[in-house]
């Protein structure tokens, strides 16, 4: 049995290798600097992928049964993806109205954003929240675990050579994070958001497509910061306010009642 800040010790050491893998694998498949829009449109993301797999035999190894693999609870909690599926909605349409993608490319996105999906909710809303809402107080673990999914795509600047633009996604993940995480605490499963995250990337990829590209890298980025703003910005509000108190995060410490796939018989 580990103590909960040993458990939080070896979330956030797997958390990192997770990282290492999926930034380091990205790195190996180019030889020079591109933008996510080319990595994600023309070759298979193997990397998340792999690091996805990584998280799923560490949790299996070590029987973490708390991290949200099973149905909402209750199942009317699902009304909270409203404000997502607006946004849903809304980029869809303009991405299919304004959208360049060839079928072809269009399903390696597919194939390659329900990866990103899996493994980043694995990780930041499964494995690293698992621990560190059994470590700390709630405000200081919801933001810690935030700020780490907003944090590791800094890191995105490694492949695509623009650290502004890079913090830019950093500062969007982290408004867009605390929404996944309190659509998390409330429904108490990490499927429904699995499924957004994955949507939300393959719409804005989709969206990106028609995009002008012909621009010099980070000669839009103040209006990259202006526009991520407005698009995440009533999504992190709307976050704050699905768990603005105890009442409607009852139970945000254990939703453990139900056998997760990775149980080994182990105690979290």
């Amino acid at each position: 049995m580990h103590t909960p800040m040993k458990r939080l010790a070896l979330a956030a050491v797997t958390v990192a290798i997770w990282a290492v893998i999926t930034l380091g694998s990205a790195r190996l498949q180019v030889s020079s600097t591109i933008s996510l829009q080319s990595l994600i449109t023309s070759r298979l993301a193997w990397g998340v992928g792999s690091a996805g797999l990584f998280l799923v035999v560490v949790a299996w190894l070590a029987g973490w049964r708390d991290l949200g693999f099973r149905k909402p609870q209750p199942w009317r909690s699902l009304w909270l993806l409203w404000l997502p599926g607006l946004y849903l909605l809304a980029l869809g349409a303009t991405g299919i109205v304004q959208g360049h993608l060839q079928p072809a490319a269009v399903a390696m996105v597919l194939v390659n954003t329900a990866m990103v999906g899996f493994s980043e909710e694995l990780a930041f809303r499964g494995v690293l929240w698992g621990a560190v809402r059994r470590a700390m107080p709630f405000w200081p673990g919801f933001f810690l675990v935030s700020m780490a999914f907003g944090s590791v795509h800094v890191f995105n600047a490694i492949l695509t050579g623009e650290l502004a633009a890079a913090g830019v996604q950093a500062l969007n993940a982290f408004m867009s994070g605390c929404a996944y995480l309190a659509i998390r605490i409330r429904t108490r499963s990490i499927l429904p958001i699995m499924i957004v995250h994955a949507a939300w990337d393959f719409v804005v990829f989709l969206v990106g497509s028609g995009a002008d590209h012909a621009a010099a890298p980070g000669a839009d980025t103040g209006l990259q910061l202006v526009f991520g703003i407005l698009l995440t910005g009533p999504l992190f509000l709307y976050g704050l306010w699905l768990v603005r108190n105890d009442q409607v995060r009852a139970g945000w410490r254990d939703d453990s009642m139900d056998p997760s796939p990775f149980t080994t018989g182990a105690k979290p």
